[in-house]
């Protein structure tokens, strides 16, 4: 098949030879990706249109509409839309994302302005949803550790074990059940190997968890690392996250350049998705393996 015109998004697809695939026509179709983020505002968007929804839902509203409303804080849907794009937009000439002929299911569960508890149960919640409709590979480009009251999780108190949080023990489940599921490490900068600085679920074992890396392969400054609190080396894998072309709500044809492993956690779960359509008998714990 003819190669698509990456545009400003070649060098981010390239990093993980995303365009080798293309070229022998590996483009994520007969897979279903699941996305648990802010909101999507995916029909107002060019790189976003034109990609196969086959449901979305709010949990916070509990609604089917994951697009800013008048309701919503400004900006919630900004973050879920870049790196919606960033997976499976198609705008030739602009950005392409790895999985562009895979289908999507949009859970909007995260609240911008706080960080509360509650938020743990949408993201819970938002799993099970997109594991019983269906999703092959599930990205979260959020994670936790403390919330604004002053509460949360801490490396020292061993929590990040992958099996002390909410989202933790709602990861484990979607893994056993059959999911690929790519995590962002977070960005609370690296740790000196001793003491991580990880966002949860990014500690499950059966996740891929993403760090954040530059084009020349160094890690980012901001990416968190491992150890997990029970030993074990996190991130599994880096991905492009320093100036990663993304879709913007500004506008239909509106672009940025954003950094951080929201970013490279797309980029992997895009790359999942080839694999897992190429080789569909894939466990998720050979799918990380490779």
């Amino acid at each position: 098949p003819p190669q698509p015109d990456y545009g400003p998004s070649f060098a981010q697809l390239d990093a993980v030879r995303v365009p080798a695939l293309h070229a022998i026509g590996i483009t994520g179709r007969n897979i279903v990706i699941g996305l648990l983020d802010s909101g999507y505002r995916w029909r107002e968007h060019r790189s976003l249109a034109g990609m196969r929804v086959l449901k979305e839902y709010d949990f916070i509203a509990g609604d089917g509409n994951t697009a800013d409303t008048p309701t919503d804080p400004p900006g919630q849907d900004s973050h879920g839309t870049l790196v919606l794009s960033v997976l499976g937009g198609y705008a030739p000439g602009q950005l392409i994302g790895p999985a562009f002929a895979s289908e999507y299911l949009l859970a909007k569960t995260e609240y911008v302005p706080t960080e509360t508890q509650v938020e743990e149960d949408y993201w819970a919640a938002g799993i099970e949803w997109l594991e019983g409709n269906g999703a092959d590979v599930i990205n979260s480009s959020v994670g936790y550790d403390s919330w604004d009251d002053g509460s949360g999780y801490s490396w020292g108190n061993g929590d990040f074990d992958g099996g002390t949080s909410v989202v933790a023990k709602a990861a484990s489940r979607a893994a056993r059940l059959g999911v690929v599921l790519c995590v962002a490490m977070g960005n609370e900068g690296n740790g000196d190997g001793v003491t991580g600085t990880m966002l949860t679920p990014a500690d499950v074992d059966t996740a891929i968890s993403a760090g954040a890396a530059s084009f020349d392969g160094l890690l980012s400054t901001a990416s968190s690392t491992g150890p997990t609190s029970d030993g074990r080396v996190k991130p599994d894998i880096t991905a492009p996250g320093v100036g990663v072309y993304a879709a913007s709500t500004g506008g239909y044809d509106a672009y940025s350049y954003q950094s951080g492993t929201s970013l490279a956690s797309p980029i992997a779960a895009g790359a999942a998705a080839l694999l897992l359509s190429a080789r569909p008998e894939l466990t998720p714990v050979q799918v990380r393996d490779a």
